[in-house]
């Protein structure tokens, strides 16, 4: 062991020493051999030598100042690696062995790129499962069957190469499916002529081969499952249906937004945009069950948002209303179109800021899904759970099989499109609560267009409003009914707003408890008895949409859309009005039905022969109810206080119960033979 002890020492020093050989020779040495002046010097004496030598101590001392100077950089060689056994030599010494990882550091950094990889590929695999297919327009000029054809050749080939397909796919869908991915590449084409042929030929092909049902995507475990050749076939149909459906809404989406009035849109362009929208009221009418019917939808909704410009814009925009009411008169059972189509248009006139047609909110009027939703009233109580030793005994295979039944009756009522009674009235619960919130938000923003519309549909839903919110609709009502009424010359839309607002505020307390909740409507009471006088000189009092006239030469000529639901005439407002100050509602009084007897006579004086007739039947149903009314066509002498004020606009400070009812006596003398018939039943019935 000493000779090895000594041997390595050895080997230490001669190492060490030929290191500091090395240095010295890179250093004052090296530099000194290298000078032809110093070189070259010839000692004559022992001064010169001695100089020589204080010149060598001194350039000695500067180099090794400037060594000392410089950093030490070490690099340990076993830097990075694991410390292995040591092994022993052939002269027999022991090595210290140092095992480096060079193999596993690339391991790792081909691991990273594989995962990197994996991930791109994962997220193009993603993509590649919702479009499978990549989307590519059509060009005829690369399709080697169009060249060399005339232009006129080739319009003729085009519409005959269209028809086929459709007529192919027809026929055979499932053998003729990868037809329809040439069709649809077709409808991308920069060719206005072809894109528009594709875009028409389409809408008969989806509605044909397409099911009334929603194709679900199959899972992973679905995927590598054997099959048998019909399934398979089957399933490469429904895919490619899918993936070429979505593509083609897709565009639809995307033409329907071209509009004339955008500066940058051509004609062509402007018709594309009308032939998509069509046809996506087409495919939401017919494929209302099938898969992405919401996307359909919002294409719709994003059209009516824009005012049409002219004559076929205006058409398109009639027949987007009437395709959104007909889903919502036809969906009075399951409620999710009604869910969705609420959802995409009050989302949509928000981002507008409420600047839209009347028509659009009127939309909302066709929903049939609320008419036989009561929130006030719980149509079955919950079941009350079962205690445990009353509960059946099931053993853990039988729980399992239950379990497993369950989830399979799950995926058949999903596959059905069946909706259960709690789904049903969890739709209309968040039906309603959305529908009122926008209606507030659009009182509170008061937009002129829209005010109608809003209190027409709040008068029919207006009765289902929880307590929590009619505090709030009450007060905007208020608010408005007032604005207005300052106003010395009332239009026409104001006078129908008030009304209106009359309306709902009864028709939102109409199915309160009235033992535990009191609302008082006095002010509204009034609100109609100060808008009588208006409305006696009002033209178009028996007017509505609907009515057929002659259109008024100097009346602004723009499109304007009638609407289909809100063409209830002022008159037929004032009427359902007074019905429920004094027959649905505890509003009604003596001497208030004294007061508004007095001035509806007034009133009918100045009325159309209809209306008249119909404020005498109001009156004759009031004096039924109201027995102190007789006194009003009494003309002998009676002791009273005060005199008849027929110009306050308060029926408690009016004093009727002195007035005489004179207009009776000019109502015996009308033109019309029904009126005077009337007037005079009154006074024979008040003796």
């Amino acid at each position: 062991m000493g000779k090895r002890v000594k041997r390595s020492s050895q080997l230490r020093n001669a190492k060490r020493r030929k290191d500091e050989d090395s240095k010295l020779q890179s250093s004052v040495f090296s530099k000194i051999e290298s000078d032809d002046e110093i070189s070259d010097v010839e000692f004559a004496d022992g001064e010169g030598e001695k100089d020589m030598m204080e010149i060598i101590e001194k350039n000695e001392d500067e180099d090794l100042e400037e060594y000392e100077k410089k950093p030490r950089a070490f690099v340990d060689p076993n830097e990075g690696g694991e410390e292995g056994l040591p092994i022993r030599t052939m002269d027999g010494t022991i090595k210290r062995r140092i095992i480096h990882k060079v193999v596993e550091k690339n391991d790792e950094k081909d691991d990273e790129e594989e995962s990197d990889l994996s991930d791109v590929n994962e997220d193009d695999s993603s993509k590649q499962d919702a479009n499978t297919e990549p989307i590519t327009e059509f060009n005829e000029e690369d399709d080697e069957s169009y060249k060399g054809l005339t232009p006129e050749e080739k319009i003729i080939k085009t519409k005959e190469d269209i028809a086929e397909m459709a007529e192919k796919l027809i026929e055979d869908p499932e053998e003729n499916i990868l037809q329809l991915s040439r069709l649809r590449r077709m409808s991308t084409s920069k060719n206005p002529l072809t894109s528009k042929l594709a875009i028409l030929a389409m809408v008969p092909v989806f509605k044909s081969i397409a099911p009334g049902y929603h194709i679900r995507p199959l899972t992973e475990s679905e995927k590598k499952e054997k099959v048998s050749r019909e399934v398979a076939k089957l399933r490469f149909f429904e895919h490619h249906l899918v993936l070429n459906y979505k593509h083609y809404i897709d565009l639809l989406a995307k033409n329907a937004t071209k509009v004339s009035s955008h500066p940058k849109v051509t004609t062509s362009d402007s018709e594309i945009g009308l032939i998509s929208t069509n046809a996506a009221c087409e495919l939401a009418s017919a494929l209302r069950f099938f898969n992405f019917r919401k996307d359909v939808i919002k294409i719709i909704t994003r059209r009516i948002m824009k005012k049409p410009h002219n004559e076929h814009e205006f058409k398109i925009y009639k027949k987007c209303i009437s395709t959104l009411e007909e889903l919502l008169i036809e969906d009075a059972k399951h409620g999710d179109i009604s869910l969705e189509i609420v959802i995409l248009l009050s989302k949509s006139m928000r981002k507008r800021n409420f600047n839209v047609d009347e028509s659009v909110v009127n939309i909302l009027l066709s929903l049939t899904i609320l008419n036989d939703y009561s929130p006030n009233l719980k149509e079955h109580d919950d079941a009350p759970k079962l205690k445990k030793k009353d509960r059946v005994h099931l053993s853990k295979k039988e729980r399992k099989a239950l379990k497993e039944r369950k989830e399979i009756e799950k995926e058949y009522m999903a596959a059905e499109q069946t909706v259960t009674a709690e789904q049903r009235e969890k739709n209309q619960a968040q039906i309603l609560k959305m529908l009122l919130m926008f209606y507030l938000e659009i009182l509170k923003a008061r937009p002129d267009k829209l005010m109608a519309a809003v209190l027409e549909s709040l008068s029919k839903f207006g009765h289902m409003v929880n307590i929590d919110l009619m505090g709030d609709f009450l007060q905007v009502l208020r608010e408005i009914t007032e604005e207005t009424l300052l106003n010395k010359d009332l239009t026409s839309n104001q006078v129908r707003q008030v009304l209106l607002c009359i309306i709902t505020s009864f028709s939102l307390v109409a199915n309160l408890p009235t033992k535990k909740v009191v609302v008082d409507l006095n002010k509204f009471v009034d609100y109609l008895y100060t808008l009588l006088p208006n409305l006696s000189l009002d033209t178009d009092i028996e007017f509505s949409h609907k009515t057929l006239r002659l259109l008024d030469p100097l009346a602004n000529t723009e499109l304007n859309i009638k609407p289909s639901v809100n063409v209830s005439t002022k008159a037929e407002l004032l009427l359902r009005s007074l019905n429920a100050i004094f027959f649905n509602s505890k509003s009604g009084s003596n001497r208030r039905a004294l007061a508004f007897t007095k001035r509806l006579y007034s009133v009918a004086l100045h009325l159309p022969e209809k209306s008249s007739i119909a404020v005498l039947k109001f009156l004759d149903k009031l004096c039924g109810r109201y027995g102190e009314l007789k006194t009003l066509y009494s003309t002998e002498d009676r002791v009273q206080n005060g005199v008849y004020d027929p110009e306050v606009n308060e029926c408690e400070r009016a004093n009727t119960e002195v007035a005489v009812l004179w207009e009776n006596v000019l109502l015996d003398k009308h033109y019309s033979n029904t009126v005077m018939m009337g007037s005079r039943h009154l006074f024979n019935n008040a003796k």
